[in-house]
């Protein structure tokens, strides 16, 4: 706990002297000790085990058996195109998986290539790799920090550490031991790896490097963090098992059902391949993965970028949103929020002070201490500083600085410093004190940085032996207050309403302070009020044991001075309570929290590299706002899927009842194996994608108040899947036994098989929503192509021999097709009169 010891001590310890650092033997010595200073990276899965990975789950199993079972029984057709579309499942899932895990690469490229050196008296540029503890570092502003450091001596040093706590103002530094108790973002004396000098000089010694770092330890928990599962990953299992258990019973059924019927062992395994074929939809993963890619472009027109396909629906199912302030919920600059001018002729005088009293620029967008900046943004542009004749430095003691200038034909004093400071060395009337005192509260209260100038006429200046600080830095005319802070971006407060009102709690995580957390927080409306219990520091987390944050991260909304670590426990809290977490950042500090939470959000413009490797997915735009559409995006696929799902299930389950009620009733079999698979993809293909890609609705996210549910097996769906299913048996085998009582089979299964396509085809229909009626709805010319063409192609299939010969068929005139298409409607008719009775009633019910 080097932040906590004497520098003296630290130099002591590591063999090194604060003049001329490491000795060549000591360095040598540390090189084979620490070893380079860089990140390790653990050993990556190999391309091959990746690509077997994808087959590694039931429904595979089960369509590789139905493949076997089917060559060996010399159906090499069947075979061949479950294989084919088993494996193309498996290379998408290839494809995706391959893009991931680069997290470690993406640190590692954050170290600085360079760093200046003193070994043995003499500064010198060395690779960043070659660092060792105890090395003397020289720095100045600008300069990238290459290892954790501990501060020897230094001249207005502060540090940019936004990368790793989120503090959006730089920390000062200073030589001097602090606390063992500190937490990363009160190290004073600390420079940590991956961060940057904003202002002052100095040296430092380095007292860890590599994975002993800061970064290191993120890297360790990135390394040792396993990704959650997206909930539609697990909903698409769970379907896969139902279905795999239930094709299993069913074929055990017919199975045992055969052979006391005398059938033999031959006829009953082709009835239970037939039955396997007509149970399993073996398009769903596919279908399922070319909806998300559709969504995945979809959602690349707003301004997000998915990473993992999977992803684009774990949204829709979220209900916490963790983010990031500095950046995210706000601009990422420091700007004048607001003014306090106790009179309105000092206004010009105040606007001067501000440029005048300033080290910073605006050339290239903005250089220099951000507060500064701030300054240089709140003046008119017609104000210029004037000739600057003598500069007191800002000091940490006095909390001010002040500059002499030339004002025509007098010197001026301009001063700009904390209140607590400047303000006691300015000519007050007891009145005007009591106001600003206000003022300076009500700027406390809202967690704003606030600054005072003033201004004083010197009567003379002597340039070459200038007067001390005390001398001229009093008997000042007070010119106002500046509160300074890090504004919302302009579209967040919105976002955050939609966000609540869709059933979504926003918590805010940051590294600043507790004060400013909560009036931000209060500003963009993550809270309502100031209310104990809604903000948590980090130290007060670390004081919490597990089941007690599982319990209170329920209440809290803010978590300030908050490091790596406490994200992740936050977000691990949360999951813990069965929520969907959706975690927001951009700096190194963010990935590993990024990585753990159900879906991770990283920002594409002002965001680390490690942030977006470490993501599920990039908004490009920066823009909290993105995340509404992908909310949307990602309730509106779940549904599409759902209702997909639906229409897989509903039509699949009659071919099944229809195999297994022709068997249990002693008819022939209705269809041969490859007529149960041509079924399966004239109607599981292009219906199901046209389903799935279904346009989101306008307004669809207002009408949408909660969270994607867990399961979409609901009341409604199984109960629908099941009279559907049980309509379209009822009438199949009705038909198809009428026409088997004519005396001619072969016809009788042409029928059967022309209407069950033409059934589960028209079933689409009325699977486009679950409330709307299909002439409600958006004319969708991809469905109707989807449906139209298999129709067409059924059609044609009687007119070739090749084809009527290996589905078993014979001819039966346009006449006969459009009775069978009649008898098709009548389900899906059904099912639209229910839908249009149901508003009916809902419309009585709120009258």
């Amino acid at each position: 706990m080097h932040w906590s010891k004497k520098s003296q001590d630290i130099l002591q310890q590591l063999n090194s002297h604060p003049e001329t650092g490491l000795s060549e033997n000591a360095y040598q010595s540390a090189r084979k000790i620490h070893g380079p200073n860089s990140l390790t990276e653990k050993k990556r899965v190999g391309h091959l085990t990746i690509f077997f990975k994808q087959f590694r789950n039931p429904m595979t199993y089960l369509l590789f058996l139905a493949a076997g079972v089917s060559f060996f029984l010399k159906e090499r057709i069947d075979a061949m195109a479950i294989f084919a579309i088993v494996i193309l499942n498996g290379i998408v899932g290839f494809i995706q998986e391959s893009k991931a895990e680069a997290s470690i690469a993406a640190l590692k490229s954050l170290t600085t290539p360079k760093a200046k050196v003193i070994r043995e008296g003499q500064v010198s540029v060395v690779d960043s790799s070659e660092i060792v503890p105890g090395d003397l570092l020289t720095l100045e502003a600008g300069d990238y920090i290459v290892a954790d450091s501990v501060v020897i001596n230094g001249f207005q040093l502060a540090a940019d550490e936004a990368i790793l706590t989120g503090e959006s103002m730089p920390v000062e530094k200073f030589a001097g031991e602090v606390s063992l108790e500190s937490i990363l973002g009160e190290r004073t004396n600390m420079l940590h790896s991956g961060t940057a000098l904003t202002t002052g000089s100095g040296k430092a010694i380095v007292v860890s490097t590599g994975m002993n770092t800061q970064i290191g330890k993120i890297a360790g928990l990135l390394e040792s963090t396993k990704s959650e599962s997206t909930p539609l990953q697990n909903k698409i299992a769970a379907v896969s098992n139902k279905l795999l258990i239930l094709g299993l019973a069913v074929m055990v059924c017919v199975g045992v059902m055969g052979y006391f019927k005398g059938h033999t062992w031959l006829e009953i395994f082709m009835l239970s391949i037939s039955l396997a074929v007509a149970a399993i939809p073996e398009g769903l993963p596919t279908i399922v993965t070319l909806a998300l890619a559709l969504a995945v472009r979809r959602m690349s027109r707003r301004n997000a970028i998915v990473r993992k396909m999977s992803a684009v629906e774990t949204l829709g199912s979220t209900d916490v949103i963790c983010t990031d302030k500095t950046g995210t919920l706000t601009t990422g600059n420091m700007m004048v929020r607001q003014m306090f001018i106790p009179k309105a002729d000092l206004k010009n005088e105040f606007e001067l002070a501000a440029v005048a009293c300033n080290n910073a620029s605006l050339d290239n967008g903005g250089s220099g201490d951000p507060t500064e900046i701030a300054l240089l943004r709140m003046a008119p542009p017609e104000v210029k500083a004037p000739v600057r004749l003598h500069e007191w430095s800002f000091e940490s003691k006095r909390k001010r600085m002040s500059v002499a200038v030339k004002l025509q034909d007098q010197v001026k004093l301009f001063c700009k410093g904390a209140p607590e400071s400047l303000i006691p060395l300015c000519q007050f009337s007891q009145e005007e004190k009591v106001e600003v005192e206000k003022v300076m509260k009500e700027y406390s209260m809202q967690g704003h940085r606030t600054l005072a100038l003033a201004s004083k006429v010197l009567p003379d200046l002597d340039l070459k032996n200038p007067p001390s600080d005390p001398e001229v830095e009093k008997d000042f005319q007070f010119l106002g207050l500046v509160a300074i802070a890090d504004p919302p971006k302009e579209e967040t407060i919105p976002t955050i309403a939609i966000c609540r009102a869709s059933g979504i709690k926003v918590i805010m995580i940051t590294g600043d302070h507790p004060l400013t957390a909560e009036a931000i927080a209060l500003e963009l409306g993550i809270i309502d009020q100031k209310k104990p219990g809604l903000v948590m520091t980090g130290s007060e987390l670390d004081a919490l044991a597990e089941q007690e944050l599982k319990q209170r991260c329920e209440e809290v909304l803010v978590y300030a001075r908050v490091s790596p670590e406490h994200k992740l426990r936050i977000v691990e809290a949360l999951q813990k309570n069965g929520h969907t977490v959706a975690m927001t950042g951009d700096g190194v500090n963010d990935s590993p929290a990024l990585k753990k939470a159900s879906i991770g959000v990283a920002m594409g413009k002002a965001g680390t590299e490690v942030a977006r490797q470490a993501s599920s997915m990039i908004l490009t735009d920066d823009n909290f706002a993105t995340i509404v559409h992908a909310v949307e995006e990602g309730r509106a696929i779940f549904g599409n899927i759902k209702r997909t799902i639906q229409y897989l299930l509903s039509t699949n389950l009659a071919e099944i009842l229809v195999v297994f009620g022709a068997a249990s009733l002693g008819m022939p079999m209705p269809f041969v194996p490859l007529s149960l698979l041509w079924i399966n993809l004239v109607t599981d293909g292009f219906p199901s994608l046209a389903l799935a890609a279904e346009p989101v609705e306008e307004g669809f996210l207002k009408n949408s108040t909660q969270p994607s549910p867990a399961s979409f097996f609901d009341r409604r769906f199984l109960k629908e899947m099941i009279l559907v299913g049980l309509f379209m048996t009822f009438i199949e085998l009705s038909f198809y036994s009428w026409m088997l009582q004519k005396g001619d089979i072969p016809y009788a299964k042409s029928c059967a098989f022309h209407l069950m396509v033409y059934l589960c085809l028209f079933r689409s229909f009325s699977c486009r929503s679950e409330t709307r009626t299909y002439f409600q709805l958006p004319f969708n010319k991809f469905h109707i192509l989807a449906v139209l063409f298999p129709v067409a192609l059924q059609s044609a299939l009687e007119t070739q021999t090749v084809f009527r010969n290996l589905f078993q068929i014979t001819s039966l005139g346009w006449k006969f097709h459009l009775l069978l298409i009649g008898l098709a409607l009548i389900p899906v008719s059904l099912i639209e009169i229910r839908k249009i009775i149901r508003i009916d009633r809902k419309v009585v019910h709120v009258q």
